[in-house]
């Protein structure tokens, strides 16, 4: 059953429901197909590995049978030495070396090539022969069974085609062995088919074990990228006022201290400018909420562009209030970009018709400005000076900016 596949958050790698091929098991020992990529790429380093491990024990083996064939099938020393050193250890030695360098399709299939060609060697070996061993010495084939289960571990249904063709020879070189010996062939058979099924099973197993460890490695890292998402979401919806999508008092609380360290610690200013829309409980009662919402909105998003500084910070500090945090700003920088973000603010041109200032929605600003390394200045007094400065800037007509302790 194939499942959706998608795609993760950052548009990385695919991704699928593996908790759903968990619970519905992959019997056939394979994945829907974007699913299958994934798996193969993320475990190919460790196939690699395997299979140039194996190739490279493959060629000592090749070497150390050499013994075996002195023994068992004297009349083909001379061919085997040739076959083993030759064209297999040749063969073998390519691949432990080189093996990294290969198309990935290739690589895979080094294994079945190599195990092939040592099977097809020794069957020769002993077909060719007239030694009474050369019969008994084909239960040597089961050593290649062995080892793609045991040593490379060989992925089930590529190990299923090496061995189903390692018995076909084995059968094939039975056939054709001079005056085989019946019982003993008989029992070698057993033990080829016997060995070929436990490895198969081992090798089944062994993938399915290794697959289930990888869709739950997936599934874990899928539900803790989501949890990582979801923390993300829920802190945006913390720091960040949702109507007018600035930051909330809170943001600006950690905010503000942390600017405050900073400039503490070199001795520059930190400005504050405290803004409120002029009669805004008059413009909402004049045109209703839906409109006086809109009008929040496009106020903030003015002053988001009017104070874009990147060490800047512009926060809803409640209602119709905003409030605005610049580092290292002294208060002639703070009151001019006051000014201009009243400006902004007068040209937007938005009709407030209830106004008891002007045809058209303002803003009054006030501006504080302390040195945070000379005494007694704190975030507190810093805000207070703020909040006395917009006072007056409404007490003076609004519409204004105003800095703490400016007369007129």
């Amino acid at each position: 059953m194939d499942h959706a596949i998608g795609s993760d958050a950052g548009g990385k790698a695919p991704v699928g429901d593996f908790e759903a091929v968990l619970q519905d098991g992959f019997l056939r020992l394979r994945f829907p197909d974007e699913m299958e990529a994934r798996f193969q790429e993320d475990t190919s380093a460790e196939r690699v590995r395997l299979l140039r491990i194996g190739a490279f024990l493959g060629l000592l083996l090749a070497c150390g049978l050499l013994a075996t064939d002195w023994i068992m099938v004297p009349d083909r020393f001379a061919a085997a030495t040739q076959w083993r050193l030759l064209f297999l250890v040749p063969l073998l030695g390519l691949s432990a070396a080189f093996l990294q360098m290969v198309p990935p399709l290739w690589q895979d299939r080094s294994g079945l090539i190599n195990s092939l060609l040592s099977a097809s060697v020794h069957s020769y070996l002993c077909v060719s022969s007239t030694d009474e061993l050369a019969g008994p010495y084909l239960v040597t084939l089961s050593m290649i069974v062995l080892f793609n289960g045991g040593v490379t571990r060989m992925r089930f249904w590529r190990a299923l085609q090496i061995d189903t063709v390692v018995l076909g020879l084995f059968a094939w070189a039975s056939m054709n062995i001079p005056n085989p010996n019946i019982p003993v062939m008989v029992g070698q058979a057993l033990i080829m088919v016997s060995t070929t099924v436990f490895t198969l099973y081992n090798s089944y197993s062994l993938e399915r074990e290794e697959r289930t460890n990888w869709l739950m490695r997936q599934h874990e890292h899928q539900l803790l990228s989501k949890l990582e998402r979801g923390n993300h979401r829920l802190d945006q919806i913390t720091r960040f006022d949702p109507l007018t999508e600035i930051a909330n008092r809170r943001h600006f609380d950690e905010f503000v201290a942390q600017v405050w360290s900073r400039c503490a610690r070199d001795g520059t200013a930190v400005a504050v400018l405290m803004m409120d829309i002029d009669h805004f409980k008059l413009y909402n009662d004049h045109y209703g909420h839906p409109v006086g919402d809109a009008c929040l909105k496009e106020v903030a998003a003015t002053l988001a562009r009017s104070l874009r500084r990147p060490g800047d910070l512009v926060a809803r500090f409640g209602g119709e209030e905003f409030i605005a945090v610049l580092s290292r700003t002294t208060l002639a920088e703070a009151l001019a970009a006051a000014e201009r973000v009243r400006l902004a603010v007068w040209e937007l041109a938005r009709p407030h018709r209830a106004s008891l200032t002007q045809d058209r929605v303002t803003i009054s600003i006030g501006v504080a400005c302390l040195r945070a390394n000379e005494p007694g200045a704190s975030t507190i007094r810093l805000l207070a000076q703020a909040d006395e400065a917009l006072y007056q800037a409404k007490a003076n007509g609004r519409n204004l900016a105003r800095a703490f302790g400016q007369e007129g």
